[in-house]
C-alpha cells in the first residue's frame, strides 16, 4: 500500500499485478475499504490484468478530513488520484455497492477515459428499504444516533458480507481497526447524511447511453441492495451483461469470490479485446 496527497488529504492506494497489463480501477463499497477486493486480486492478475484500489476518505488508511462526504468529494478524489498517478487511459473500472454508483458518476463525467464498466450489486436508492438512514439525517439527534446505534449496526452487517470466507477473522480485525480511526465516526456520520446515498437513477440512465462494455453483478439473496433497484438499474443499462447469482448474498465478494471473479475475468477479457 502507498499514499498520494491529493486536495482533499491524502489517500492510500495500491498498484499492483503485471506492469505491462490493462488497467482495472477497482472502487469499493460504503463501509468496507479496499481490501473488498482481496479475493478478487489472485484472478485479475492471474489474467494479465493490473489493478488499483484505493481508500476512499474517511475509511480504511486514508485521510478523514473535516469536509462534506458527498458525491462530489468522491468523484473529485477519483479524478485526482488517476491525475496524480498519471496512469493509461482509458482504463477498466469496477464497483461495487457503493463504489458502483461512484463507478458510474466517473463514467458519465469522463466517458472517454473508461473502457468498460462492471458494477457489482450497486446502490441506486439506499434510503429505500433502510429506515435507519432517515433517523441518521434528523438535526442533532441524528448524530448521536449514528454514533451508538448505526456504527454497531454497520459492524455487524460487515460481519456477515464475508462470514464464512477465507481471512474472515482478519477481516473482523481490520474492521474494528477502522473503526478506531481518527474521525471515522465524524466522517461516516457525514457520509450518510450528504447526497452519498441519495437516488442514482439519472446517473445510470446517463451511463447507458455512454457506456457500451458494461457488466452487471447481483445475488439473488442480497438483503441490501434489492431486486426492483436492480431491474431499474438493467432498464437503464440495456446493454449490460448481466449475470444473477443463486444464493449469494451482497458478500459475493467474498463469499461466493470464484464466481464473481470468473464472471470478472471474462467481461474484462472481452472488453480489453474491443478496446
Amino acid at each position: 500500500m502507498a499514499t498520494v496527497q491529493l486536495s482533499d488529504g491524502m489517500t492510500a492506494y495500491e498498484l499492483a499485478g503485471p506492469e505491462a497489463g490493462p488497467l482495472v480501477l477497482l472502487v469499493h463499497g460504503g463501509t468496507i475499504p479496499m481490501w473488498t477486493w482481496d479475493c478478487q486480486m489472485a484472478a485479475l492478475h492471474g489474467a494479465g490484468f493490473r489493478t488499483l484500489r484505493y481508500d476512499m476518505y474517511g475509511k480504511g488508511h486514508s485521510a478523514a478530513p473535516a469536509v462534506q462526504y458527498d458525491r462530489a468529494l468522491f468523484r473529485r478524489q477519483l479524478q485526482e488520484l488517476l491525475e496524480a498517478l498519471a496512469v493509461p487511459l482509458p482504463l477498466h473500472l469496477a464497483g461495487f455497492s457503493f463504489g458502483g454508483a461512484v463507478a458510474a458518476g466517473y463514467c458519465v463525467a469522463f466517458p472517454k477515459q473508461v473502457a468498460s464498466l462492471a458494477l457489482i450489486a450497486p446502490v441506486l436508492r439506499f434510503e429505500e428499504g433502510h429506515p435507519m438512514l432517515r433517523t441518521a439525517r434528523l438535526p442533532v439527534a441524528g448524530q448521536l444516533f449514528v454514533q451508538y446505534v448505526v456504527l454497531k449496526k454497520a459492524a455487524e452487517r460487515a460481519a456477515r458480507l464475508w462470514a464464512g470466507a477465507p481471512d474472515a477473522d482478519r477481516y473482523g480485525r481490520l474492521f474494528q481497526e477502522q473503526l478506531l480511526q481518527p474521525g471515522f465516526d465524524r466522517a461516516f456520520a457525514s457520509f450518510l447524511r450528504s447526497d452519498a446515498l441519495d437516488d442514482y437513477s439519472e446517473t445510470y440512465r446517463q451511463a447507458g447511453k455512454v457506456m457500451r462494455n458494461t457488466l452487471l453483478v447481483w445475488g439473488d439473496h442480497d438483503t441490501d441492495i434489492r431486486r426492483s433497484h436492480i431491474v431499474r438499474v438493467r432498464d437503464w443499462l440495456p446493454q449490460a451483461d448481466y449475470h444473477e447469482l443463486a444464493g449469494a448474498g451482497h458478500g459475493a465478494m467474498f463469499q461466493a469470490a470464484d464466481r464473481v471473479n470468473e464472471i470478472l475475468v471474462r467481461h474484462l477479457q472481452m472488453a480489453s479485446r474491443q478496446a
